[in-house]
């Protein structure tokens, strides 16, 4: 009897251990089942961005070696007007000026001369007004002929133009007779882009440039197209223009002329590129990147490139049908650019991409498989 109950306790306490352990695994699958339903919280959902698809025409992006330079109507090159010895510089190249600033002083034995020649002149005027005034008189008491006082007036006259003149060089060369120098000044503001000279330097008149002064504030890009992409880049194409220096940033421009002339040493022709460079991020003599579009006149479905996203050795979008309802799918790409990819089937005209913390959702969904 004894061991009969023994027996049916034992089978009861065997029962509910296997009940409730069934019991907990029905649990667990149910909590499983609840942990891999994905839905977008209030924060993801303000941070996602979504593209529809769209059927476009397919384009390929070509890109254009290209060099900023400065604009050469708005150059200005400061030359000496005469011989001497450069005494002091005050600015460097990349330094900005301002109208009128000086940029360098020099001795030059034409100083000397003029001022000589200066100084020579005042004393012959003195003479020459006492002589005027003489003769007036004489005139008037009937002594001095009318010719006599027409020729003191022209030989004052004379001294007067020659004192005019040497002073209107002294002012064009900005000469400073106290301290024995000509002085170049800034007749523009700008950047100095070029300086070709330093103190004790010998210079001769209208000779090399000393200092070049541009307005920066508007630069050409010079973009070189050779030979095979000639027939794809034209006037007023739009362009994208990226320098090493602002790898994040895209500056964005436009065509305004193709030469028409082939560049015989570079055997290349040239598309000019006027930018607004108020911030002067875009300097002479860089060297940047210039992408233009060639349409192929075939459509296609298209995606932004950023939405692409590539694992494993293949190519994956995060598509948005609803909040709880996110697909990734596996695509094929035919053609991509800079901008854009595009898709012969596995994707259709109007289903929803997400391109902005796709990669997070995708890593998420991926996990929980």
């Amino acid at each position: 009897m004894y061991n009969t109950n023994l027996y049916r306790l034992t089978l009861f306490a065997f029962l509910l251990l296997l009940i409730s352990g069934c019991a907990k695994n029905k649990n667990e699958h149910i909590i499983h089942k609840e942990t891999t339903t994905f839905c977008l919280n209030d924060f993801m959902k303000d941070d996602i961005v979504k593209v529809a698809v769209e059927k476009r025409t397919i384009t390929e992006s070509i890109i254009l070696n290209a060099q900023v330079e400065a604009n050469p109507d708005k150059l200005v090159h400061f030359v000496s007007l005469v011989s001497g010895v450069v005494t002091k510089t005050y600015f460097s190249s990349g330094d900005k000026v301002k109208k009128g600033q000086l940029l360098l002083e020099m001795m030059s034995s034409e100083l000397s001369s003029l001022t000589s020649q200066k100084s020579s002149l005042k004393s012959q005027i003195l003479v020459a007004q006492r002589e005027l005034e003489s003769v007036q008189e004489m005139h008037h008491d009937k002594i001095a002929s009318q010719r006599d006082l027409i020729e003191a007036q022209s030989s004052l006259d004379v001294l007067r133009a020659e004192l005019q003149n040497i002073n209107a060089q002294l002012n064009l060369y900005s000469a400073s007779a106290e301290r024995g120098v000509f002085q170049v000044r800034a007749s523009s503001s700008g950047t100095i882009i070029s300086k070709n000279v330093a103190a004790g330097m010998q210079v001769s008149a209208e000779g090399d440039p000393l200092f070049t002064i541009s307005d920066l504030n508007e630069v050409w890009i010079m973009a070189n197209i050779y030979a095979g992409n000639i027939p794809y880049v034209k006037q007023g194409m739009p362009v994208e223009i990226k320098a090493l220096p602002y790898a994040e940033e895209v500056f964005i421009g436009e065509i305004n002329v193709v030469s028409q002339v082939f560049d015989s040493n570079e055997r290349v022709l040239k598309a000019r590129i006027v930018m607004d460079n108020k911030d002067g991020k875009l300097m002479p003599g860089m060297l940047v990147d210039v992408t233009v579009e060639k349409e192929d006149g075939l459509m296609a479905n298209a995606a932004p490139v950023d939405a692409l996203i590539f694992d494993d050795n293949q190519h994956f979008l995060v598509l948005y049908k609803s909040d709880c309802d996110i697909e990734v799918r596996k695509v094929t790409p035919t053609i991509q650019n800079a901008n854009t990819v595009y898709f012969e089937n596995n994707i259709k005209e109007g289903e929803q991409i997400i391109t902005k913390n796709h990669l997070l959702i995708y890593n998420h969904l991926k996990a929980l498989k």
